[in-house]
């Protein structure tokens, strides 16, 4: 608050105004109050003029955690001295018609009580002295119990209720300076919050706090480069306005960089507007000229993205001089299935191969196999007599029950005429699919690339002339990227054709079945795996694992349910509603949480699951539980192996089984981007120690029994994030060709910025029509008290034109 927009629209507007917070005073750690902020005198000549304004005296901590921890639990008599604080301020300045409490970062949900009796305290103080004063709180937006996205999970509403005449929700902020770019207030978090609160606290009270204000993000180099902490600066509408008619610019809003009025888009949904300040040319990941498999389109809240789940084999054989499929081995002995594309080999059996090789030379021999489970999983191969054994034990080897080639042979000389490849020993079980005899046989795991056009075109300037950078563009990528997880050895959503087949689960206990809607047309539609007892894969050589599961308790459940490994069962326990570890009988180890039932009416529709994950390593046992898959305890284990799956007393839904190496991760983080010219530059990749990679897959095991976070001193947001290109020498009107390649899974392309080289951002803003919009919906929808900006002056001051008088 304070600046000259903020008292011209008191002079002129005030008629409008029924509540105005002066925020003058800051509270410290002692409960003290200095005046600070804005300064009551310069107020006074519009608390004259506009009597009919609740002129509140707001108190505020900054955000500094350890004041609002201090006046919560009162720590040297804080809490005391504060609460003789507001009387005082409201003695010295008996026109105000309360206070405003702007009291934030008060940490968890465990501070609740605590923060309550402070809140009781402060009203009942305020009314002891006066009834007639009025106690406005300033609250975080909350779309639930615990539902802040800011951790001030302190804040309950319904607890609250009471204690307040009015409450500002500051419903803004989602986007902010070190935020992805973005709406400061999106629909989904506004309607979320509002859709709370009214449930929770008296409709009449509430104010919907709204911003005044955006944020431009610079997104043509990294913020450490271009000096600043963050990305973003904000801006009121008025600065946003200059943007958008070429008043500013990013070389100091002077030469070399060309001044340039801009359209700005309108977000329909979140309904704000937004613009690309001297951005040259945009696209979305679905804009790529070609995608190449396994990349695949995706949307989630409208961002239609480029991701890959899995990788796959790319092969390259050169000339192929021999294709010889799998299927009728031109002898065999011994019990084997044959058909007409593979041959499967029983114990003992052998089958033979026979080739002709037109002429001598030097060749590569590629086979083809794939290895069905985890017990079938070696077979050897020869070839006129010189033999090589095929096999695997790695359980996230990402080719198990897939055909892939692997190399028999390379710079193999072979003489014209007859020979033979002869297939024996191993593991019955394993498939074999044939082989080739070519000039150049390579392969690779690959999760595919996406070729996009960069078309930049001139602008006119601010007089109507061709405008182009003055040195040159930057291309920025933007990119979501993830922590890493456990390297995947099997992921089981329920959802294919054919769900639990014999040949991969076995029911060891109880009855299993999979719900799915009978009437769906969809591909892979949505599914519950539904049961009680013991499911298992069926595979009893398990000793170090990590699984997880996504369980849920219908309406007559009940009881443990989770995932076991040997005889080690991890649950949720509904009953005690705690995190436990059993070992048989024997409990372990637990963890105080809590976890609600689904009615029957929404178990298929909208189940509440909750998630349950243990990693065995030996004899030591991590337990996690949480959507963020927090780590809830350790717990030391007698030696166990065996079958392992999931395990429920009563009757639970399930929607997700995972089974992940318990040394191995596969890290969320790097991709390559070739740029016009032809230069490949590789990002994301995060250093680490005490890890050991395997080049080939791109997945790094942990050397000793530590998280996977302590091998890195980077973090990893879960925010979308921008990577940025060297300079490149290109012109307007022409298109040129870059190319993502994703090194890992999981990571999302999301949009390419192709911009000039002295700066380009993204700007949202609130307008007129923003503002008015949520306005209407505060009163029509969700029947509130009335709408409060930060702050006064940052806005559209069109919007006083069209609210109601207040007199």
């Amino acid at each position: 608050m304070q600046n000259a927009r903020m008292y011209e629209a008191l002079r002129d507007y005030g008629d409008r105004l029924d509540t105005v917070g002066i925020f003058t005073f800051e509270v410290d750690a002692t409960g003290t109050l200095s005046e600070t902020g804005t300064s009551i005198s310069s107020m006074m000549t519009y608390i004259n003029k506009w009597p009919h304004i609740h002129w509140m005296l707001t108190v505020m901590n900054h955000g500094t955690a350890s004041i609002f921890t201090a006046l919560r639990n009162n720590t040297n008599g804080a809490k005391d001295k504060f609460l003789t604080e507001l009387v005082r301020i409201m003695e010295k300045y008996p026109w105000c018609a309360g206070v405003d409490i702007d009291l934030e970062r008060g940490g968890g949900y465990e501070n609740r009580e605590a923060a309550n009796a402070l809140f009781q305290a402060i009203y009942q103080t305020v009314k002891t002295y006066d009834s007639s004063k009025l106690v406005n709180i300033c609250l975080p937006g909350m779309t639930g119990v615990q539902g802040s996205v800011g951790g001030e999970n302190w804040c309950v509403y319904a607890d609250l209720n009471p204690y307040c005449d009015t409450a500002s929700i500051m419903s803004y902020g989602m986007a902010w300076a070190g935020s992805a770019p973005g709406p400061v207030s999106p629909r989904s978090w506004l309607e979320g919050i509002y859709d709370y609160a009214v449930t929770a606290m008296a409709p009449e009270k509430i104010f919907m706090g709204l911003p005044g204000y955006g944020w431009n993000w610079q997104i043509y180099d990294t913020p450490e480069n271009l000096g600043e902490t963050y990305r973003g600066v904000s801006n009121t509408y008025y600065a946003a306005k200059l943007w958008m008619t070429g008043g500013y610019n990013f070389t100091g809003d002077a030469p070399p960089q060309p001044m340039i009025p801009i359209v700005a888009y309108w977000d329909d949904v979140d309904m704000v507007p937004w613009a690309l300040p001297q951005v040259y040319d945009y696209m979305e990941g679905w804009d790529a000229a070609s995608v190449v498999s396994p990349l695949q389109q995706e949307v989630y809240n409208r961002r239609r993205y480029l991701t890959c789940y899995g990788k796959e084999q790319k092969t390259s054989f050169g000339t192929i001089y021999i294709d010889r499929g799998g299927g009728t081995p031109d002898s065999y002995t011994g019990i084997a299935s044959i058909s007409d594309y593979m041959t499967v080999l029983g114990e003992g059996a052998t089958a033979t191969f026979n080739f002709t090789i037109e002429q001598a030379g030097t060749y590569d021999i590629a086979v083809r196999l794939a290895f069905p489970f985890w017990d079938k999983n070696a077979l050897n191969v020869s070839v006129d007599g010189s033999s090589k054994t095929f096999s695997e034990s790695r359980l996230w080897w990402p080719y198990w029950r897939r055909t892939c080639w692997l190399s028999f042979a390379s710079g193999r000389s072979l003489s014209a005429g007859n020979h033979t490849l002869v297939i024996s020993g191993g593991v019955p079980g394993v498939q074999f699919y044939g082989f080739r005899v070519c000039s150049s046989f390579s392969e690779e795991p690959s999760a595919g690339e996406a070729t996009f056009t960069l078309s930049p075109r001139q602008f006119l300037d601010v007089n109507g002339q061709p405008a182009t950078p003055d040195k040159g563009f930057k291309l920025t990528c933007e990119m979501l990227r993830r922590k890493p997880d456990s390297a995947l050895v099997w992921y089981e959503d329920f959802r294919d054709d054919t769900p639990l087949p014999d040949s991969y689960w076995t029911t060891l206990s109880g009855e299993w079945s999979v719900w799915r809607e009978s009437y769906t047309t969809e591909n892979r539609p949505y599914s519950l795996l539904e049961g009680s007892g013991r499911l298992a894969w069926k595979y009893e050589g398990f000793s170090d694992l990590h699984i997880r599961a996504r369980v849920g308790f219908p309406q007559n459940g009940g009881g443990r349910a989770g995932v076991f490994l040997g005889n080690l069962f991890c649950c949720l326990n509904y009953d005690t509603q705690r995190v436990e570890l059993y070992q048989g009988s024997s409990l372990l180890g637990s963890y105080a949480t809590s976890f609600s039932k689904t009615p029957d009416a929404q178990l298929h529709s909208d189940p509440t699951v909750y998630t349950i994950e243990m990693r065995k390593r030996g004899n030591r046992v991590r337990v996690y539980s949480g959507s963020s898959y927090t780590l809830r305890f350790t717990a030391t284990v007698s030696a166990t192996s065996g079958y392992a799956g999931i395990q429920a007393d009563n009757e639970i839904v399930c929607d997700l089984l995972r089974a992940g190496d318990a040394w191995a991760y596969e890290p969320y983080e790097c991709f390559d981007v070739v740029y016009p010219g032809g230069v490949r530059t590789s990002f994301g990749r995060i250093a680490r120690s005490g890890v050991t990679w395997d080049e080939e897959f791109q997945i790094f095991s942990v050397n000793s029994d530590v998280d996977e976070g302590s091998t890195r001193s980077e973090d990893i947001s879960l925010d979308y994030d921008f990577f940025h290109s060297h300079l490149l020498e290109i012109s307007c009107g022409n298109d040129y060709t870059a190319k993502v390649i994703p090194r890992d899974i999981n990571v999302w392309t999301a949009r390419l910025f192709l911009g000039d080289a002295d700066g380009f951002s993204i700007l949202y803003y609130q307008d007129v029509d923003s503002l008015v919009y949520w306005a209407n919906e505060a009163a029509y929808r969700w029947g509130l008290r009335g709408i409060a900006i930060w702050s006064l002056g940052q806005e559209d001051m069109r919007l006083w034109e069209v609210m109601p008088k207040q007199i």
